[in-house]
């Protein structure tokens, strides 16, 4: 029977996000895709795995090779980024992969840039908005941007945090 689940995670909370799915599958929960902010599980209480998510943008085979051959499987990704990859929970000796300090840090800068590349051309496109709108629609688009905005900038002061606390040890 497959499960749906609604859950909204900002990208530098992937450690949390994968202890929540770790969590899923302990109650026989596992997760087979994930698509607009829903998870989609498969239920079996006689399994247990371990996940893992990692950011790498234009991954290759050598990539999921990498994965593969350390133990985890590939079981869906987001965006064409955010990689989802399990392992059976009971595997003691599958240990994650890139989980390095330098490793972590550079994840974090790449998921930086990705989100600073988003972030600019939100802001060009909305410049033609607001350039064009007048009236009572204008005023939307501007509630609307300062919350983006206001979200992006979280964003990225949580990520320069994470990047200089692993930057640090």
């Amino acid at each position: 029977m497959t499960v749906k689940k609604f859950k909204l995670w900002l990208a530098p909370n992937i450690s949390k996000e994968e202890e929540w799915l770790t969590e899923m599958s302990q109650k026989g929960l596992h997760l087979t895709k994930y698509r607009f902010f829903t998870y989609h599980f498969e239920e079996d209480p006689t399994k247990s795995y371990t996940y893992q998510i990692d950011f790498r943008q234009g991954a290759k085979y050598d990539y999921f090779q990498l994965y593969k051959d350390a133990g985890w499987d590939h079981i869906t990704e987001v965006i064409g980024v955010f990689h989802y990859f399990r392992t059976e929970s009971t595997n003691s000796e599958v240990k994650k992969i890139y989980s390095d300090n330098q490793s972590i840090q550079d994840s974090y800068i790449r998921m930086r840039g990705f989100y600073l590349l988003i972030f600019i051309l939100f802001l060009v496109s909305q410049i033609g908005a607001l350039t064009s709108w007048s009236g009572w629609p204008r005023y939307i688009v501007i509630g609307v941007d300062v919350a983006v905005i206001v979200i992006y900038l979280h964003l990225f002061y949580v990520f320069n945090k994470r990047i200089n606390f692993y930057r640090k040890l």
